[in-house]
């Protein structure tokens, strides 16, 4: 081989090594953390997607779909196609950061990942996976107490004569069917076993998530029956534009 050969190939392998994605040499668990705090670092972004929840085989998932913008990090704006759900107070980078937090197993998927993207599947930690859910379901039923049913202030405004007396009744009512509820919630949380598994998308170049899917399975009983209800959630991450982050 002639020195000019033997250089143009030497040129090549470093113009090769010089295009190498940042995603190589990263273990999973490097490419997750990554993604997680990429998307830290950018202040302004859209998202959009869709989220629902139904019992395995009986009833069907219900999807809600949603679309927000984060600006400035911190400042969430959603909306959902059904206001006051929980679609309605998702926030992009808490759940990536509850992924990256709950997560036992870490593995890259080679037949569906390519130059550009890297996919990860991400199975999340038993226990930590029902803590995010006993937190999450727990609040819920925190925001539910804080509201008088707008059915009931409209019922005891109809009613003839409807004062004090029967906003009262009403009110009785309430609390007395939230102390039921909240009973059977913490015997359902006390019986209540969470798995969840995820498909995070990340771009190899700039580290940052396009798109994350989650699968999860509630068990629980209920009523002296085990039931299973499956959530799936599609969460797309992009500019304002509506272009690729």
């Amino acid at each position: 081989m002639s020195i000019k050969r033997w250089i143009t190939c030497c040129c090549v392998l470093l113009m090769a090594a010089g295009c190498g994605s940042a995603a190589d040499n990263k273990s999973p668990e490097e490419l997750l953390a990554l993604s997680v705090s990429g998307l830290s670092g950018v202040d302004r972004y859209a998202f959009s997607g869709n989220t629902g929840i139904g019992l395995t085989e009986i009833s069907p998932i219900k999807a809600m779909s949603f679309q927000g913008t984060v600006e400035n990090h911190s400042n969430v704006q959603v909306k959902a196609n059904k206001p006051n759900t929980l679609a309605s107070a998702i926030h992009p980078l808490e759940i990536l950061r509850q992924v990256e937090a709950s997560a036992q197993k870490t593995e890259l998927l080679p037949a569906e990942s390519g130059n550009r993207t890297a996919v990860l599947r991400i199975t999340a930690d038993a226990k930590k996976a029902k803590d995010i859910w006993t937190t999450r379901l727990r609040n819920e039923f925190s925001a539910l107490e804080k509201k008088v049913p707008s059915a009931l202030v409209s019922k005891s405004q109809s009613k003839p004569g409807g004062g004090n007396g029967s906003e009262s009744a009403l009110e009785k009512e309430w609390m007395e069917e939230l102390a039921r509820s909240k009973v059977q919630l913490e015997k359902m949380l006390s019986t209540l076993q969470v798995q969840s598994q995820y498909r995070l998308i990340i771009d190899r170049k700039k580290l940052l998530p396009l798109k994350l899917e989650e699968k999860t399975k509630l068990k629980y009983r209920a009523d002296g029956q085990t039931r299973t209800e499956t959530r799936l959630t599609k969460l797309a991450f992009m500019n304002l534009n509506g272009g690729a982050l």
